[in-house]
C-alpha cells in the first residue's frame, strides 16, 4: 500500500531513534526495530549524534536507511502512531486544509439554496418535474462538504446531485420548446442520463466487497478487494462532461429561433450557458483526480478534488434555477430582464412537463422561462 510505503519513508524515524533521545515510549515494532538498527545505522554511518535531535529529524540519508525496519516490523496504525511521535518531537507544523471545504460549500451552497428558495416561492405555477429535480439535487448535495466526502464515503451524493441537476434542465426544456425534433432528442437525453446516474450511483455504492471495506481498507487490517476507483473515477469525470456538453447545447438552436431581438438572443443564450461553468469545473476536477491517483495521504491530497466536487455540484443547481431568478429581476428591472412579445411558433410557453392528452400545449405570445 503506497500510504504505507510513504509512512515508512518519512517517518520512520521516530521510535527507532527519537524515542530514545527524547525519552518517549513509542510503538513496540518501532522500538524494537530501534534495539537491532540504532548502533548500525546511526553510529556506523556517523549520520547524526543520537542525542542531535534536529539532525535526526532532517537527515533523508538516514530516513532512507531505516526505512526498512518499521516497514518489515510496524502495522499500518502502528506506523501512524510513529508519523504522530515523528512530527510532534520533531516540531513539525500542523499541516490542515479542510477548512477549504467549509468556505467552498458555505458560499456556493449558500447560492444554490438561495436559486431553489426564490425558485420554488416565484412559481406562479403548480409544481413541475424541473422542479423536483432542482429541489431533490438539492437535498443530494446538502451532505457534501464533509471531511467523509474526500474519502468516497459520500460520493453518492455527488453523483445523485449532478444527475438530478441534469434531469431538471432537460424536463425544463421540455415544458418550454414545443419543437417535436426537439423534445425526441430531449426524451432520449433523459434516458441516457437516467442510465448514468443509476450506473455510477450504483457502481459507487458497491465499489467495494463487502460494501463496509470502503471504511475499513486504509488500515491493512480487513479483507476485502474493489474496483480501480482510480479509472471509474476518470471515466464518470470523461462521461459526466460530454453530456454536460450535450445538455448544455441542447436549447441553443430553439432560443435562436425565437421572435426576440438579438440582443434579448444574446442575453438568453448566455444566461443558458452559464451550465459551461459546471463544464469548467468538471474538467479543472478531472485534474485534481489525478494527484488522487498517486495520493499517499487521501484525507489532505484529495481536499482539492472535494471541494471542486462540492463547486460542481452547487453551481450547476445555481444554474437551472437562473431562468427563475430572471423573472424576479424582470419584476425590478423590466427594462433589462422583461419579456417580449412575440408570433413565433418556437417560443417559450409555461406550462407542465406533460399534459393530461400528452401533447404540447399552444405556444403562449409571451415568453416565459419561470
Amino acid at each position: 500500500m503506497k500510504l504505507f510505503a510513504s509512512l515508512g519513508s518519512t517517518f520512520s524515524l521516530v521510535a527507532l531513534i527519537l524515542g530514545k533521545a527524547a525519552g518517549q515510549q513509542g510503538p513496540i515494532c518501532a522500538v524494537s526495530s530501534n534495539d537491532l538498527y540504532f548502533d548500525v545505522t546511526l553510529e556506523a554511518q556517523n549520520l547524526c549524534s543520537v542525542t542531535d535531535i534536529a539532525c535526526i529529524c532532517f537527515s533523508q540519508p538516514l530516513l532512507k536507511v531505516v526505512e526498512g525496519c518499521v516497514l518489515s516490523s510496524c502495522t499500518l496504525i502502528e506506523a501512524l502512531a510513529t508519523q504522530n511521535n515523528t512530527q510532534t518531537l520533531c516540531g513539525a507544523p500542523v499541516r490542515d486544509v479542510t477548512h477549504i471545504i467549509p468556505i467552498v460549500t458555505g458560499t456556493s451552497g449558500g447560492f444554490a439554496l438561495l436559486g431553489v428558495l426564490v425558485r420554488s416561492m416565484s412559481l406562479g405555477r403548480e409544481f413541475a418535474l424541473d422542479d423536483i429535480f432542482a429541489i431533490a439535487a438539492m437535498v443530494s448535495a446538502l451532505p457534501m462538504g464533509t471531511l467523509e466526502f474526500i474519502m468516497a464515503a459520500d460520493e453518492i451524493f455527488y453523483f445523485m446531485a449532478i444527475t438530478f441537476t441534469k434531469m431538471s434542465f432537460l424536463f425544463f426544456c421540455l415544458r418550454i420548446f414545443p419543437r417535436k425534433e426537439l423534445r425526441t432528442a430531449v426524451y432520449a437525453l433523459i434516458g441516457v442520463t437516467t442510465a448514468y446516474g443509476i450506473a455510477f450511483t450504483i457502481a459507487c455504492i458497491f465499489n467495494c466487497t463487502p460494501v463496509s471495506f470502503i471504511w475499513t481498507s486504509w488500515d491493512g487490517e480487513h479483507s476485502g478487494k474493489c474496483i480501480n476507483f482510480h479509472v471509474f473515477a476518470w471515466a464518470h469525470a470523461a462521461i459526466n462532461i460530454m453530456l454536460d456538453i450535450v445538455v448544455i447545447g441542447v436549447p441553443i438552436p430553439e432560443i435562436l429561433r425565437l421572435s426576440l431581438s438579438t440582443k434579448k438572443k444574446v442575453y438568453m443564450v448566455m444566461m443558458f450557458s452559464l451550465g459551461a461553468f459546471t463544464t469548467v469545473v468538471s474538467i479543472i476536477r478531472l485534474q485534481s483526480l489525478v494527484q488522487f491517483a498517486s495520493s499517499t495521504n487521501p484525507t489532505y491530497d484529495n481536499v482539492p478534488t472535494a471541494y471542486w466536487s462540492v463547486l460542481e455540484a452547487f453551481v450547476g443547481i445555481f444554474c437551472i434555477c437562473m431562468p427563475a431568478l430572471r423573472r424576479v429581476l424582470s419584476r425590478l428591472f423590466p427594462r433589462c430582464f422583461g419579456t417580449t412579445q412575440s408570433s413565433s411558433k418556437y417560443e417559450a410557453y409555461n406550462t407542465p412537463n406533460k399534459l393530461s392528452d400528452g401533447r404540447p400545449a399552444q405556444a403562449r405570445a409571451t415568453a416565459s422561462y419561470g
